[in-house]
Parts: C-alpha cells; structure tokens; sequence
C-alpha cells in the first residue's frame, strides 16, 4: 500500500540532502575562487595542495564552464537557504527581508524580487520549505530515528506535546532583537540558519562556531522529550509561511466517499506534530510531508490541486485575534524603524579589531536621507597611542552612498566637504570610488 509514495518520501530527502549539499558546495566556491584570482591553473593547485584538491579544483572549472565564465558561474550560484542565488535568481529568507526593511525603513526592489521564490513557492506547494528544503528538519527527522531505536531498546522517553503555537510571538522578539544588535541575532534564534552557518563555516574556515550550540540543544530537547516541538510550535519561518499557503494549490486532502473508521489514527501517530488530517484539523500548519499519506490503509489521503480556495478544515484560531494581534505588532515596528548598522558595512572597513590592527575606527556612522543611505568610518591610522605617532592628527575617512531604490552604491563623482560650525574644514573632490564601492 506504501509503494506509490515511496518515490515522493525519497524525493523528499534527496532534496533535503541537497540543500546541504548546496550549502557545502558554496562553502568551498570560496577559496575556488582565491585559487582562481590568483593562479588560475590546476597545475600550480595540484603542486600547491595536492592531486585530490587540484584534481576537485579542475572538475569544477569544467562543470561551471558549461554555464559560462567559471569564476562569473560561480558567483551566480553563492549562499544558503538564509539568502541564496541559484543560477543568477537571488532569494531571501521572508524574515532576512523583514529585518532588513525594518532596519533602514524601507523595501528595496531587490529585497522585494527575492521573496517571489519563497512566496512563490508557498503559494503553490504550501509549506514545502518546511519538509523539503529546511536543513533543521533533516536533522530533526534522523533525531526522530534515535529516538525509535530508543524506544525500540525499552528507553522510556517522555512525549510532550503543547496546543499553544508561539512562532508568530518569536517573530515578533526577533525583528525586535534584530533592531538592537544586527540581522545576525538570528543565526541563534533560528535552528536552520545557525546549522547552515556552522556548515559553511566548518567547511570554509576549519573552525567549529557557537552557532552549532542552539541547534544541537534544540536537537536534544525534540529527541528527548518534545517531538516537534520547534518546527510546530516555535518556528517564526514556519508561521509566516502558514499565511501564503492557506491558499496553496497543491493541497494535503481527503476523500470524502466514505468517513475513515473512528478508531484509525494512523495518520495521527504518522504526523511528526500529531496533526489529524482524516477530520479536517491539520490545515494550516500541514507542512505536506505526505507521512499520512504513506500509512493511510484505504489511500483515502493524497496530495492534488484543489485551486484557489480557502479550506473549510481551516482551524479558526489560526485566523483569529491572535494572528491579527502579531500581525499589528509587526505593522508597529515597520511603522517605527531603527538606525541600519552592520560590521563590515558595505564595503567599509572593519572595526572592533582592537588586539589585531594598529589603526582602529574611533568613530562610524550610517544615516539615511531620503532615499540614500551613508555611511562612514573615521580612522586614526597611527594607532592606539598617539603620543608615540609620528603624525598623531592624521586620518583617513571611508565613506560610501547607498541607492536605496536602485539597491546599488552611487559609484561615480561626489564632492565632501567637512565643516566646523560655519567654517569649512576641507573639501575632496572625486570623479569615482576609489577602493570597492568606498571613497577614501
């Protein structure tokens, strides 16, 4: 009875195991494309690293030369499920954007253009991104097999599974952490993202990252005690896609030619949240994983378009006051949006760096105006003790002009002048930028 579903449940994971695939993949694009700058032969790689890395490094120049350019390919195809771009399409995490927006006030057309792909998707398919393409649930699900053999060797593990769903309220503190301390806040908030970065970051750099900490507490805890408990209960992602795919055309539904027996729970106990699709009530937050669908004895669930129509089975609450109420709270941020800052901010210098560079920002600064956004770095280049600097006045200022409507920097002439109260100070004329996307 399980057989013509077993090719959807295989597909399933071979996209899973593709999406960290992919992850890893760019994680190594990185010093391909070092290697390529600066030698651009196989030859000298294979000297330098050895036959296996000169051997990977020549197999990719020649897959990514069916696609072009090598080192253009490579870069269109960079990133992870956090933001990516796939064969030149950029996407973006709906709540990437949302941080962003919220952070300089307004929604770039590119920042726009890359939730088509998540929206999209969501629309269609419903909350696929969930049960196919979320790295964090893979794991989640090999968790789910430990916990089996567990069980299956008279372990007795607890089963705890709470009504209340809270993802809407953890977007809510995110977007407002977010505005305090940068976007990267969510690389501990989200399981997925922080497991993607610790991937790249492994695999790039060799170091293992604290980001690896929440995801493998999160693991433990949906292994242990509360199966599902993250992705059915918590996850911002997840309840922000739950909107879209109320009106997805592809569609978990059952037949309606004869009621399921009343003591079948098949479906129930096959859901990884506990969810009954046979009576209706697993609409919204059905991810389409097609579990249910495997275990039905009579094939009385499938997954089909159904067209452009809300559901019937569709739980009230999930429309309720408390989405509205999440809903206004995230129109009340929008409305009151914080001052954009970031680490290496377009282009600009790195700062903070007090025990590894001499010279050290002593002050930055990012406005926006309009549509265009500043930003600028002020550098005492003669260190931290002007007293043993041989000129303890100079400095050198970074600055860059972001089009915010364009979603590009102004590269071309600029004029700044520097005043003290009403007394010029200096003015530099430039035709373009002289470093990057930067004015120095």
């Amino acid at each position: 009875m399980r057989a013509p579903t077993r090719p959807m449940a295989v597909l399933r994971h071979l996209m899973q195991w593709g999406v960290v695939l992919f992850i890893a993949y760019n994680a190594m694009g990185g010093p391909w494309r070092n290697f390529k700058v600066a030698h651009n032969s196989r030859r000298l790689v294979t000297l330098m690293e050895g036959e296996t890395w000169g051997w990977l490094y020549g197999l990719n120049e020649d897959v990514l030369s069916l696609f072009g350019k090598p080192y253009d390919a490579s870069l269109g195809t960079l990133g992870m499920p956090w933001a990516a771009t796939f064969f030149g399409l950029e996407t973006a995490d709906p709540i990437l954007v949302m941080s962003t927006a919220l952070a300089v006030g307004s929604l770039s057309v590119g920042l726009a253009l890359a939730l088509l792909a998540p929206l999209g998707l969501a629309l269609v398919l419903g909350k696929v991104f969930c049960s196919h393409l979320c790295p964090m649930r893979l794991l989640f699900e090999i968790g789910q097999w430990v916990r089996k053999g567990l069980l299956v060797l008279g372990i007795k593990l607890p089963q705890w599974r709470p009504r209340v769903r809270l993802g809407g309220w953890v977007l809510v503190g995110g977007l407002a952490g977010a505005q305090l301390s940068g976007t990267a806040v969510w690389l501990f908030i989200l399981p997925y993202v922080g497991l993607a970065g610790s991937v790249h970051l492994a695999i790039a750099t060799g170091v293992a990252a604290a980001l690896i900490v929440p995801v493998a507490a999160w693991l433990a805890l949906d292994v242990i005690a509360a199966p599902g408990l993250w992705c059915h209960n918590l996850c911002p992602t997840g309840w922000l896609l739950e909107w879209p795919a109320r009106l997805a055309l592809m569609r978990l539904v059952k037949s309606e030619a004869e009621p399921c027996p009343t003591s079948c729970d098949l479906c129930q106990r096959a859901c990884p949240y506990g969810l009954l699709p046979k009576d209706g009530s697993h609409t919204p937050a059905c991810d389409s994983c097609g579990s249910c669908v495997a275990v039905c004895p009579s094939k009385k669930l499938s997954r089909r378009p159904v067209g452009w129509r809300t559901r019937a089975g569709t739980r009230a609450g999930a429309t309720g006051a408390t989405g509205v109420a999440i809903l206004v709270t995230l129109a009340g941020l929008l409305a009151f949006p914080t001052a954009a800052s970031a680490h290496h901010n377009k282009g600009l210098p790195h700062y903070g760096y007090f025990e590894n560079y001499p010279q050290v920002p002593t002050e930055e600064f990012v406005a926006l105006d309009g549509r265009w956004e500043i930003g600028a770095t002020l550098f005492n280049f003669q260190g931290l003790d002007r007293r043993t600097a041989d000129t303890p006045n100079d400095v050198k200022i970074y600055m860059y002009i972001y089009d915010l409507e364009a979603d590009r920097s102004w590269m071309g002439p600029l004029r700044v002048e520097i005043w003290r109260g009403d007394d010029q100070v200096a003015r530099f004329d430039r035709l373009e930028v002289d470093e990057e996307a930067a004015y120095i």
